[in-house]
């Protein structure tokens, strides 16, 4: 049995899953999990010039840190990277390489998305950019896959295209989870009555000895 396709299943682990985000159109929705528990949901999104795969997964793994820096997530980013060079083997494409790897910040400035870029063949086919990002979501892994026509513009539209998924992973803003919650941790609260510091003993210092002028000196002293 094939994967089942709907486009109503745009509900994918709590997450509403955008029909239109930044230009891109939600197309269809593909439920892996189905099938393959750890495998989770594929959203296919297009839009002129551009080819757009959304995937959310756990790969039955119990927790996944919401942090796109952390161990994990970059084992899970250089896996992918990996992947995207067997398509070259596969037959997919005559020539796969990386041009280069790239983060992608929140307003805070905290790193949400591993990505890289790269530069794909086809025979009889004008050259094309992929680019490949991951991060980590709801104990979830989330990945992207954006292919388009080769120029020289198509990252920075790729950049913009994933910024976009901030908030809508983690609300306006996408501020750092672990902000929100510190700011609602009480203050440690002081103590009542604070233990008074022992004195400590005085030193007495030694009495100089009484100025004495030679004999057949004149001396002044102050």
């Amino acid at each position: 049995m094939g994967p089942v396709f709907g486009i109503t299943s745009v509900n994918v682990f709590g997450l509403k899953a955008p029909e239109e985000i930044d230009g891109f159109t939600l197309n269809d929705s593909t439920n892996f999990e189905k099938i393959r528990p750890g495998d989770g949901y594929g959203l296919d999104y297009s839009k002129s010039g551009w080819k757009l795969d959304v995937f959310i997964y756990d790969l039955k793994r119990a927790a996944i840190p919401d942090d796109a820096k952390s161990a994990i997530v970059r084992a899970e980013f250089e896996r992918g990277r990996a992947d995207a060079f067997l398509a070259q083997p596969r037959g997919l494409y005559s020539q796969v390489y990386l041009r280069r790897n790239f983060t992608v910040e929140d307003g805070s400035k905290r790193t949400r998305f591993q990505c890289a870029a790269f530069h794909l063949t086809r025979e009889g086919a004008k050259p094309q950019d992929g680019f490949f990002c991951v991060t980590a979501w709801n104990n979830k892994f989330v990945k992207f896959r954006l292919t388009t026509l080769s120029d020289s513009q198509t990252e920075a539209t790729a950049r913009k295209f994933v910024a976009s998924w901030i908030p809508v992973l983690w609300g306006p803003g996408g501020g750092p989870a672990v902000s929100r919650a510190e700011a609602a941790r009480p203050e440690p609260r002081a103590q009542a009555h604070p233990r008074a510091a022992r004195p400590q003993p005085v030193r007495r210092v030694p009495a100089r000895p009484r100025f004495k002028c030679p004999d057949g000196y004149i001396c002044e002293t102050r």
